[in-house]
């Protein structure tokens, strides 16, 4: 579990990215250490999710969308980290990690912490779009065997990362999934030989909790969710 922590803090990098979304790294040792992904830190009145940590140089990144954040070099008070972060130590050999664009940053903590388990963990990245994204897709360099080949639109990050995504859009956007986040991962799931390796990292709203407990209880999954900031 997780320590709750009140401190200083300061800005140490910041920058604008589209859709509204703010990235901010803050310097914060004490919350650096507490910080787990699924978790988020009050501050400048109001909630952000956490992106990353590094315990070691004490640092965070956070990524959300405000009106009013903070500007680099900005001293302030934060609290956290905040909420039921994912458990990693019941991670399995293989994670679904599933998510809309207000889980984003949550989901790629966990990423980034998975990949960097002693034993290594596949991991595969659904998110479903809705709205300007944080980010501009690019066509994905890694295979996911049996997903349409016209699905390839991915998260930069993850290719950076050398994990596996792709992006599910109702809306038909190019390169994505023409249809919900949980039949595309359906349509993953029934392409694999056995799923009992498998753990599902949800994080969104209620709605999309609710399809992820179904969607495990239909393939008989561990899962975990977290609720979106």
């Amino acid at each position: 579990m997780s320590t709750l922590v009140e401190e200083m803090a300061s800005i140490i990098a910041a920058r604008d990215y589209p859709g509204g979304y703010r990235w901010l790294r803050l310097a914060a040792a004490e919350a650096a250490r507490a910080a787990q992904p699924g978790q988020y830190l009050e501050f400048a009145g109001r909630r952000w999710p956490l992106l990353r940590a590094d315990p070691a140089q004490g640092w965070l990144d956070c990524l959300g969308r405000s009106d009013a954040a903070p500007a680099q070099g900005a001293a302030l008070t934060l609290r956290g980290p905040l909420g039921s972060p994912f458990q990693l130590e019941r991670a399995s050999p293989r994670a679904l990690l599933l998510g809309k664009v207000d889980g984003l940053a949550s989901l790629l903590f966990l990423a980034d912490r998975l990949r960097r388990q002693p034993t290594r963990i596949k991991t595969l990245l659904l998110l479903e779009t809705g709205g300007e994204l944080p980010f501009h897709p690019q066509p994905s360099r890694i295979i996911v065997p049996d997903l349409p080949s016209w699905v390839i639109a991915a998260l930069p990050l993850c290719e950076d990362w050398g994990i596996a995504s792709r992006l599910a859009s109702p809306g038909g956007e190019a390169g994505c999934y023409n249809g919900p986040l949980t039949e595309l991962a359906r349509l993953w799931l029934d392409t694999l030989q056995g799923t009992a390796d498998v753990t599902v990292y949800a994080c969104g709203d209620a709605e999309l909790l609710g399809q992820t407990r179904r969607l495990a209880e239909r393939y008989r999954l561990a899962w975990q969710g977290a609720t979106a900031v």
